[in-house]
């Protein structure tokens, strides 16, 4: 007797979200309930910044051409953008969603915790420099430098970091993608958030406007009349502004520990030595260039810096600890 078999019903997958578009998701959620307005405000404003992407691409297709075929980098610099430009989009999207959260949690952290930690950091960075550590940099480097400080610390950061976000998203190696985004993701949220909520405070540069006293007046002097004077309390009162006035402007908030600006060039310092030990050596070079300007421009104290250089190489290797994990079943999720 024969028995009759019903064809296999084929079904199409639908292709699976990455999970770090979820974390993003999450975190953006949790920023629009904190501050619903702020956040959809912030979203629209960064969103206009898409121009950026442009930037992006400039200045990460010669990096890639050249780290990855030295020989002929326009070449493979135009093979990287064919195969790998929808991943860029996607990543200046996530980006500016990303950032849009971030920056929410970032002006809202005075009113979830109210700056405190100031006086001690200020103690623990004059018992451990014996003194103000940024005036000793006054002391020892010439006057003319200040340029290129300030320079480094704001167009050149920006610039770099954009380029290398660009640079990773049109890599071919999932892996590193994945390894390098998930430590961005998460430097962000533990340090840049929770961190920066927990010690809430603002550096030497907005200590006497909103802590009160004058303790880093004779620092903020020298900067003032300095060569990097005009540049640093334009954005310093930019910042201001913003804050007295609870803006919702891109780039805006006010934390000083740990230090993001060095937790941002530290990140990229670790990712360029697994590739390349020369350049990384260079990206090094850089790290201590920022954490110079961040202590010498009053907007940092040392240890902001000490501390972001200390935990991004951690969250690096346990990332890549989790990644290189073997998965128990098939099925299992990766990062």
């Amino acid at each position: 007797m024969a028995v009759e078999t019903t064809p296999e019903r084929t079904t199409r997958r639908l292709p699976a979200i990455p999970l770090i578009v979820i974390f993003v998701g999450v975190y953006a959620c949790a920023a629009w309930l904190v501050a619903p307005d702020n956040f959809i405000a912030l979203v629209i404003s960064y969103f206009r910044q898409m121009t950026l992407l442009a930037v992006i691409v400039v200045v990460a297709l010669p990096i890639a051409g050249t780290i990855l075929r030295p020989r002929s980098p326009l070449t493979m610099a135009v093979e990287i953008m064919r195969k790998g430009g929808l991943r860029l989009v996607a990543t200046a999207i996530c980006f500016c969603i990303g950032m849009a959260a971030f920056t929410t949690f970032k002006i809202a952290i005075p009113t979830i915790v109210p700056f405190h930690a100031d006086t001690l950091l200020a103690d623990i960075d004059a018992f451990l420099h014996f003194g103000n550590p940024g005036e000793h940099l006054h002391a020892l480097i010439p006057e003319w430098i200040a340029g290129y400080l300030v320079n480094a610390y704001t167009l050149v950061w920006v610039s770099l970091w954009f380029g290398l976000l660009g640079f990773i998203a049109l890599q071919r190696d999932a892996l590193l993608r994945r390894h390098y985004f998930w430590s961005m993701a998460v430097t962000m949220v533990l340090l840049g958030t929770v961190g920066a909520t927990l010690l809430s405070s603002v550096g030497p540069i907005f200590y006497e406007a909103l802590i009160g006293g004058t303790r880093f007046a004779p620092l903020m002097d020298t900067v003032r009349n300095g060569a990097a004077g005009e540049i640093t309390f334009k954005t310093a009162g930019y910042l201001l502004s913003a804050f007295k006035g609870d803006g919702d402007i891109i780039g805006t908030g006010i934390s000083a520990m740990p230090s993001m600006h060095i937790a941002i060039v530290t990140l990229n310092a670790v990712m360029l030595t697994s590739l390349n030990r020369w350049i990384g050596a260079a990206a090094w070079g850089y790290v201590l260039v920022i954490l110079t300007g961040s202590v010498y421009l009053g907007w940092h104290y040392a240890l902001d810096g000490y501390v972001s250089i200390a935990l991004v190489p951690l969250i690096w290797w346990s990332v890549g600890r989790i990644q290189r994990r073997p998965a128990a079943t098939n099925g299992s999720i990766q990062v």
